[in-house]
């Protein structure tokens, strides 16, 4: 089944030897759709195929070697468009970026997040779990600034006479002396 595309995406499909559906099949896989959403959206086909034809020939398009150079390059662009966006974010939108990316709770989302499309058992996922035990224990390593700071706070009418001493109710103030020879 073939569609009917525009001139430019008819000649983008032939640049990589895709149908258009494959090749927006590829499209849809590189900005982040899963690959089953991705084919019953561009691809359209398999509807009565048994659920074992319709896996195989979704892992035969997603592993083609066509497809995979489409999403590459699709990818790398959308990197591209994320680095000039930050390299032209204004500083108070830098600085929310940085902060978001340092977050603790978005790195520990983000790797969950990958996490659950992962293989269990497989490298990537154990290297994800060790990446996710490494910020829990900077999460719970974060420093606290304690404020260690002293305040020593003067009264504010310092007593310049035996009369604003706070001695001066009692008969032990030693400076009781000077303080009458000075008046």
């Amino acid at each position: 089944m073939d569609i009917t595309v525009s001139q430019k995406t008819a000649k983008l499909a032939r640049q990589y030897r895709l149908r258009p559906q494959d090749l927006a099949f590829a499209d849809l896989v590189a900005v982040g759709w899963e690959p089953e959403d991705a084919w019953a959206a561009a691809v359209r086909e398999g509807v009565t195929w048994t659920k074992t034809a319709r896996k195989q020939a979704l892992s035969d398009l997603l592993n083609a070697e066509n497809v995979q150079d489409r999403i590459n390059d699709v990818k790398a662009v959308l990197r591209k468009n994320q680095i000039e966006a930050v390299k032209n974010a204004s500083d108070k939108d830098k600085k929310a970026i940085v902060n978001n990316a340092m977050s603790k709770e978005n790195m520990l989302y983000d790797l969950q997040t990958a996490l659950e499309s992962m293989t269990i058992g497989s490298k990537e996922w154990l290297d994800t779990k060790k990446m996710i035990i490494d910020v829990t224990r900077m999460k719970q390593d974060e420093v606290k600034d304690d404020n260690n700071t002293i305040h020593h706070f003067l009264p504010v009418h310092y007593p310049t006479g035996c009369q604003d001493c706070l001695y001066s109710r009692c008969d032990t103030c030693k400076y009781k002396k000077s303080y009458r020879e000075d008046s």
